[in-house]
């Protein structure tokens, strides 16, 4: 057996190197050491294996390099006295019941900062993209782990550098001029705002709350209005992903907008527009890992089908996974970016072996049995490259996930199509008001469909508690198993 994807190693290595960056502050000695691998390696041309073995040390030492600078870079020392600092709101603030929460950078030296400010009336009306002036203490990220979630590591990785509370007469709002800040927090600032407003505009529409919770989630990737109730009942069915903005989303948007402006004359022209479609959209849901990723994959697919390649493939994720480390090398802990790549990595693997169960020659005559079987092989194979990492992470293994697709999947079509006119029609009151009422509906009979499935029998198993050991060997056995598979029936397993 022989999976064409020969980035797929070094995407490995690269994981590995900034694994290993945590254990080593030296980045100018292991930058040293990659520049002393890479000449002997080119060197090593008459010794092919060689060669790649030293290929494979370099990625291994370039990954430690980017992680043990980007942890340095993030571990900054702040003053220990108060300090006074001009802020630029880059999120939607949070307001909890003693203090309102929300992302800011530093205007003269863009640190990103997560910031608490003292609840009081003036707080509640802090906005995106607002300047504010604060004069207080800075913090680093402080280290608390509460089961398997580690808060520095997931501050470190959206790239905070430091924490902040401020009583209310330790802040006053100021003008800031946002020439001083870099290109792509401006260009970012601008889409965010842009949100705010149609976050806004969904707030004033008579709709249940849970019903805005997911809309807002599913559509704009903001999820401060998701209940606890709600949360639980997607997690217990198996559909937390789809209030998570990834592939699944961005590839509905993408095939939706490629109907619209279908201009096959016109190849470059019509790829060029969905890629700046498909970014503008990350943009205005606020560039998460998984959409980011979900977004530069596209970007590489619409390229592909320009000289009719093979579009999507391990070597594509590989590549993609291989870029994103580069940007930023801490991405890699984050629970988004690890399920995002496991769920594409078992689709491509292992969907393959299970489709063709079902004779091809059937699927051909049958389209509506071809559809159905191909959704209930992309949700298997997806669940089987993720479910370990969820029971370790939340504790639980959702057993009607196939039944909660089927309702998902079709609903999250419907609600993103609508969803987009919302933002295409938000200028006319009137025809926003009548897709709000539509999406607002959508959303009610989504809920209310896996509310029923959360109260089946047996819903989900709860309480597992599995080690880090353990999840790694069960994608060890995974990985045996579809090697085995793949060897026994190789007509059954696709290129990668």
């Amino acid at each position: 057996m022989r999976i064409h994807a020969p980035l797929l190693p070094l995407a490995v290595c690269m994981m590995v190197g900034i694994g290993l960056s945590q254990y080593t502050n030296d980045w100018l000695m292991l930058l040293a050491g990659l520049v002393a691998v890479t000449l002997v390696t080119c060197f090593l041309g008459r010794f092919p294996r060689l060669q790649t073995a030293g290929i494979f040390i370099g990625t291994l030492l370039l990954g430690m390099v980017l992680g043990s600078r980007k942890q340095q870079q993030l571990n900054m020392e702040w003053p220990p006295q108060k300090m006074g600092i001009t802020l630029v709101v880059m999120s939607e603030a949070k307001v909890g019941e003693k203090t309102v929460s929300f992302d800011a950078v530093t205007a003269d030296d863009q640190q990103k900062l997560r910031c608490y400010i003292r609840r009081d009336n003036n707080s509640e009306r802090i906005e995106v993209g607002q300047g504010l002036r604060v004069y207080t203490f800075i913090n680093k990220v402080r280290e608390s782990k509460q089961g398997t979630f580690d808060n520095k590591q997931y501050m470190q990785c959206h790239g905070f550098t430091g924490e902040l509370y401020a009583h209310s007469n330790q802040w006053q709002w100021e003008a800031v001029s946002l020439k001083e800040l870099s290109v792509t927090d401006r260009l970012q600032l601008r889409f965010l705002t842009w949100r705010h407003q149609l976050l806004r505009h969904f707030q004033q529409q008579e709709m249940d709350d849970d019903a805005y919770g997911v809309i807002t989630a599913m559509t704009l990737g903001e999820k401060t209005a998701l209940s606890k109730e709600v949360k639980e009942t997607f997690s217990r069915v198996g559909a937390s992903h789809i209030l998570a903005l990834s592939g699944l989303h961005l590839m509905i948007i993408y095939s939706v907008i490629t109907l619209v402006i279908g201009w096959h004359r016109y190849r470059i022209v019509t790829q060029a527009t969905l890629v700046l479609a498909i970014w503008a959209f990350a943009l205005l849901t606020g560039l998460s890992t998984s959409v980011v990723r979900s977004a530069f994959m596209i970007s590489i697919y619409a390229l592909l089908s320009l000289g009719y390649r093979e579009r999507m493939s391990v070597n594509t994720l590989a590549f993609v996974a291989i870029v994103l480390l580069v940007v930023n090398p801490l991405a890699m802990y984050d629970l988004g970016f690890q399920l995002s790549f496991l769920s594409v990595l078992g689709i491509l693997l292992i969907h393959p072996l299970i489709n063709n169960l079902l004779k091809a020659d059937v699927q051909q005559q049958h389209r509506w049995l071809s559809s159905i079987w191909g959704l209930v092989t992309v949700s298997i194979a997806a669940q089987m490259s993720t479910a370990p990492l969820v029971a370790y992470h939340f504790g639980r293994f959702s057993c009607w996930f196939l039944l909660s697709n089927f309702i998902v999947v079709p609903m999250a079509w419907l609600v993103l199509n609508v969803a987009l006119l919302c933002i295409v029609f938000s200028w006319w009151s009137w025809a926003f008001s009548g897709l709000t009422a539509i999406l607002a509906w959508l959303a009610t009979a989504m809920n209310h469909a896996l509310g029923w499935v959360a109260q089946l029998p047996c819903s989900s198993i709860e309480g597992i508690n599995l080690s880090a050991l353990q999840v790694y060997l069960i994608y060890i056995i995974i990985a045996c198993s579809y090697v085995a598979i793949s060897l026994r029936y190789p007509a059954a397993r696709r290129s990668g």
